[in-house]
């Protein structure tokens, strides 16, 4: 009994320590790319789990089984990317909400996956199985097994009260969302039956009301629940709420990475 129950232990801290790598990498990314720090992932802690899950499915199916590093690459790939898309399927059904889009990149599927983080999953899993993952069990098998133990209930603990935190800012943010939606929903119902312009008029008033300012405002504001989702996944959006969220930040401008794909795509696309 023992012996499994350490074995769970090491599995939960291999998978604490991928996805505390992959929010670290994503961080890293995205201060090189939009030159500033956005605290990525789905938790409010440094963690993305779905990095997680992906290095101890790995482990689990394909570490010390596949040599062929070109199919362990295939494999992998593939495997990857039907994990991010029925992750976005799930979060999207669960919650309502789009967290990523690919729909601008080329060789996508209906906006969730698409070719290019396909090919870097390939890659990533050759380095976790052929590289990494042989290091990390070295330095745990080191490690005495009481610290596991507790090491692992500590930090499962404080995993449970981050997804708690995580689903009641999730909460908070959809009767955010509700909020604005009854504010601003009177007034934009008188101008239904108007031309474009003048909806356009009408919510440039709007956004001039004191009271409607000042709840963008709050709502803008990375200390708000909608605020700092929106920080960590500009792209985010609430099916149920799509012109509010508009009505909130506009048009949403292209981040430098897609501007960037944008350029390459053109440049290939004339050769």
């Amino acid at each position: 009994m023992e012996t499994v129950l350490l074995t769970i232990c090491k599995y939960f801290l291999w998978f604490i320590l991928y996805s505390v790598g992959g929010w670290i990498m994503e961080t890293l990314l995205y201060m090189v790319v939009q030159r500033r720090v956005v605290k990525r992932g789905f938790l409010f802690g440094p963690l993305c789990p779905i990095y997680g899950v992906g290095a101890i499915l790995a482990t689990l199916t394909l570490y010390g089984r596949i040599k062929n590093i070109f199919l362990l690459f295939l494999i992998g790939m593939v495997m990857c990317t039907v994990l991010e898309y029925v992750t976005h399927y799930v979060l999207e059904k669960l919650f309502h909400t789009t967290w990523w889009d690919y729909s601008n990149k080329r060789f996508n599927i209906k906006g969730r996956i698409c070719l290019k983080n396909s090919l870097m999953f390939g890659v990533g899993i050759v380095l976790i199985v052929k590289v990494l993952q042989p290091a990390i069990m070295y330095c745990t098998d080191k490690i005495p097994n009481p610290v596991i133990f507790w090491v692992s209930f500590v930090i499962y603990s404080i995993l449970l009260i981050d997804l708690a935190t995580t689903l009641a800012g999730l909460k908070n943010t959809v009767r955010q969302l509700q909020a604005m939606q009854k504010l601003i929903g009177g007034h934009m119902q008188k101008g239904l039956d108007s031309t474009d312009e003048r909806l356009a008029e009408l919510t440039e008033r709007l956004k001039a009301n004191e009271a409607v300012a000042d709840f963008l405002e709050r709502l803008r504001s990375t200390k708000s629940p909608l605020g700092r989702l929106h920080d960590r996944y500009p792209n985010i959006s609430f099916n149920q709420y799509k012109d509010v969220l508009q009505f909130i930040y506009g048009k949403q401008e292209e981040t430098e990475e897609n501007k960037q794909d944008a350029k390459t795509d053109k440049t290939e696309e004339n050769k």
